[in-house]
């Protein structure tokens, strides 16, 4: 239990810098990976684990490596896109969840979160200021703390879901 009172805090703590701050520590993140990957060893086996951990490390990498593509396309040249579009904070709290998810999980919390990021985004003046940004690690982190808990309670079976998504 004290796992996940202990992951809930954090998460509210990301949240809640990144709602504020627009930037989050990074002892956050090491502290919420240290305890997400824990959290999964002592629950299965290393290697149960490791193949969706590689799994949605390479789907990270193949997305980051599109993002990249895309404004190299748009813009002409191969610029920075890390603190001008994508924060290092929303890199580094997809790489501490990519520790605790199944991959077909991962996926589908990843694309609904940056949809509903989105559309509150679209909805709160505040955040469409291009300067400021979209809180995304702060708005991904209150999302996963639903999931999270939900799973954790047992209220929801998020594997099988998932898997009649996809069916």
């Amino acid at each position: 239990m004290w796992w996940t009172i202990s992951i809930a805090v954090l998460l509210i703590g990301i949240a809640y810098q990144d709602f504020r701050q627009r930037a989050v520590s990074i002892v956050f993140f090491i502290l919420l990976a240290i305890l997400l990957l824990g959290l999964k060893l002592t629950e299965n086996y290393w290697e149960d684990s490791f193949s969706d951990i590689l799994v949605n490390i390479l789907f990270l990498a193949f997305q980051m490596g599109g993002i990249l593509f895309y404004f190299r396309i748009k813009e002409g040249i191969w610029g920075r896109i890390m603190d001008r579009k994508l924060g290092w904070g929303d890199i580094a709290f997809l790489l501490c969840i990519v520790l605790y998810m199944p991959f077909l999980n991962f996926f589908l919390f990843h694309i609904i979160s940056l949809i509903a990021a989105l559309l509150i985004a679209m909805v709160n003046k505040n955040w469409r200021d291009q300067q400021k940004g979209i809180p995304l690690a702060g708005c991904q982190a209150l999302l996963f703390l639903g999931y999270f808990t939900s799973e954790r309670m047992n209220w929801i079976d998020w594997t099988v879901i998932g898997r009649s998504l996809m069916s």
